[in-house]
């Protein structure tokens, strides 16, 4: 009986912690707009939207299409679907933002203390 009791807790367990991180996962959406993707902030622009503006495609960052009009710069991506193992059906479109010096981190970032070290010195004695 005793085994029968701690499987059920280890499934109970094992459902219950999977059903965490899909809603954590869902919360968190990466390419959800106004989500930040290094320099690039996801937007709610489409393909289709950039293309009727007069932005053309100019290369490839990765597997993601980079699209320029003036001094602006999208990139377009098929985002993956992890819960299909697979990739959405349609493309997310993502400005370029650059950071200033003066901008705070959005993320923390993990910084090495200074080492100090000495340099060597050499004697030479004369022969």
């Amino acid at each position: 009986m005793k085994r029968h009791a701690r499987r059920a807790t280890l499934c109970l367990f094992a459902l219950v912690t999977f059903a965490g991180t899909t809603q954590a996962a869902e919360q968190k959406d990466p390419y959800a707009p106004g989500a930040r993707k290094g320099p690039f902030v996801a937007s709610e622009r489409s393909l289709t939207d950039l293309a009727r503006d007069g932005y053309e495609i100019r290369g490839n960052l990765g597997t993601a299409l980079v699209l320029q009009k003036g001094a602006s710069i999208y990139n377009c991506m098929i985002p993956p679907d992890p819960e299909h193992l697979s990739y959405r059906t349609y493309f997310v479109c993502s400005e370029l933002r650059e950071k200033r010096e003066g901008d705070a981190p959005e993320e923390p970032q993990q910084t090495l203390p200074k080492l100090k070290m000495d340099l060597p010195t050499l004697k030479m004695e004369k022969p």
